[in-house]
């Protein structure tokens, strides 16, 4: 298990010391396994014209798979350490922080709520935060490291 999730931080700063942070937006979403039954056996359309039917029948799978929605989640999450993000970006790629997360999201009660059908979880992270989290990182260690650089002691 990837330490990020075994062990999540609390980042705590003063606003005299600066800190950069580094925020990556993780969304995650449950949804059935499988909708192809349901939008066969629950779209149709009595519509004669097939510019008319090919409407009502998107509006009403449109419809259908909203009623088949089964929730999602956005978190932003705030690295401080750019070992820590890249970890996290490592688990995300290698499919580790998906089996982490199902552990969490997909409990017994959501899977009694889906009943027969089998539940998946879908897990993103924008490409864009991690690279813009990772040079505001960068440039924030190379900063803090000079300034140490240049400071004289008493």
């Amino acid at each position: 298990m990837p330490p990020f999730i075994l062990h999540p931080t609390l980042l705590s700063f003063s606003v005299s010391n600066a800190l950069s942070l580094s925020d990556v937006r993780l969304r995650v979403r449950a949804e059935y396994s499988e909708h192809e039954s349901a939008l066969r056996g629950g779209v149709s359309s009595d519509k004669q014209q097939p510019l008319e039917r090919q409407f009502e029948l998107f509006s009403r799978a449109s419809m259908l798979l909203r009623t088949r929605d089964l929730g999602s989640i956005v978190c932003d999450i705030k690295f401080s350490e750019l070992a820590n993000l890249d970890a996290f970006w490592a688990d995300y790629l290698s499919g580790a922080l998906l089996e982490a997360l199902k552990g969490v999201f997909i409990t017994d009660s959501l899977k009694r709520a889906a009943g027969q059908e089998g539940v998946r979880l879908l897990v993103s992270v924008d490409q864009d935060d991690y690279e813009e989290g990772r040079k505001l990182l960068i440039r924030s260690q190379t900063h803090n490291g000079t300034n140490w650089g240049t400071q004289s002691l008493p």
